[in-house]
């Protein structure tokens, strides 16, 4: 008999239904909201499912990963009221991967935008202390300090990085291991 993976159109539940070709119904209701479903792709043979990664997003929007599946943080991420989600593709990591660098990258803009304000108001501290002491400087002191000003004003400003946020489970693979490429770069036939 064949294993259809239906996925429900309302609350994302995904389960496996195992009917004969005959069967009228091709889309069974939600198992658990009883809502309509839809067909999603299963693989021709069943070679076993990998287990769900498990990760919890707290009240505040955070993300925390569980040793273990149903370890005792998991209890306790429960109790508290964090939402579960469960991984199960590598298509579902990646949207995961994708909110996790946005997230991750929105907190180290912040915190850049903290940093070079900071800088700034120590810059121009600094750059008032320097006017009222070239008044005192001679010609050559002063064209000095003017420089260092100009040279200060034409550094780079520190720019965010990507957080690279990636789940080793599904973002490494033959073509992408360093084993899988030689010196040169070259990928190996592995």
């Amino acid at each position: 008999m064949p294993i259809y993976v239906q996925c429900c159109t309302a609350c994302g539940h995904t389960f496996e239904d195992v009917r004969t070709v005959s069967k009228i119904d091709p889309n069974p209701p939600c198992r658990e909201c009883d809502s309509p479903t839809e067909r999603t792709f299963a693989p021709a043979t069943n070679t076993g499912y990998a287990d769900a990664i498990v990760v919890y997003q707290a009240p505040d929007g955070t993300m925390r990963f569980p040793g273990a599946k149903d370890g005792r943080t998991v209890a306790e991420y429960n109790a508290a009221g964090y939402a579960r989600h469960e991984i199960r593709s590598a298509a579902e990591m990646r949207r995961f991967e994708g909110q996790m660098n946005r997230h991750e990258k929105s907190i180290m803009a912040r915190k850049l935008e903290r940093k070079q304000a900071a800088r700034e108001q120590r810059e121009s501290e600094l750059r008032s202390e320097l006017r009222s002491r070239m008044q005192s400087m001679s010609t050559f002191g002063r064209d000095a300090a003017r420089a260092a000003m100009r040279h200060n004003d034409s550094k780079p400003r520190e720019r965010t990085a990507d957080p690279n946020f990636h789940s080793e489970v599904y973002s490494f693979d033959r073509s992408n291991r360093d084993e899988s490429r030689s010196s040169d770069g070259k990928r190996h036939r592995d």
